[in-house]
């Protein structure tokens, strides 16, 4: 098939409305970072949520939590013990892409996800890690003790 069969003014059109549905509605950091050009098809179609201060996260640091069905499959269901790093990680991931920010207060421990925050910003597209890490300094400076700890 030749570069002639393809519509690539209809798939940038596209492309255009996905981004404008996407910011619309999102936060000013979120809408900045979704706006660049760079952003992966996969948030435009479904833009990430932050919460807005890391004190409202209060899952459980410590035992199981129960993977939201927006998180599961065959890799991770049911529950998880948050000591499983592996396990707490990917479900991180899935809730930091997926997840509204009462979902995320709701799973996600401050101390958990700050002890594995490097490991997860391997994985997370960089607009997340970087909206989270705009958000909340501590984040970004690992090793470094946020306030109430």
């Amino acid at each position: 098939m030749s570069l002639d069969a393809y519509d690539f003014a209809g798939a940038a059109t596209t492309r255009a409305q996905m981004r404008e549905s996407a910011t619309a509605s999102a936060d000013p950091d979120i809408a900045a970072v979704l706006s660049r050009p760079d952003t992966p098809d996969e948030l435009l179609s479904r833009p990430f949520q932050a919460v807005s201060d890391l004190g409202t996260l209060h899952g459980p640091a410590d035992g199981p939590v129960q993977v939201p069905d927006l998180a599961a499959d065959s890799a991770l269901n049911g529950t998880i013990d948050t000591a499983d790093d592996d396990a707490c990680a990917l479900l991180y991931q899935r809730v930091l892409l997926r997840g509204t920010a009462d979902l995320q207060s709701q799973v996600i421990s401050r101390v958990r996800l700050r002890g594995l925050w490097p490991r997860l910003t391997r994985d997370l597209p960089s607009a997340v890690s970087e909206v989270w890490e705009q958000r909340f300094a501590e984040l970004a400076l690992p090793g470094q003790a946020g306030p109430d700890e």
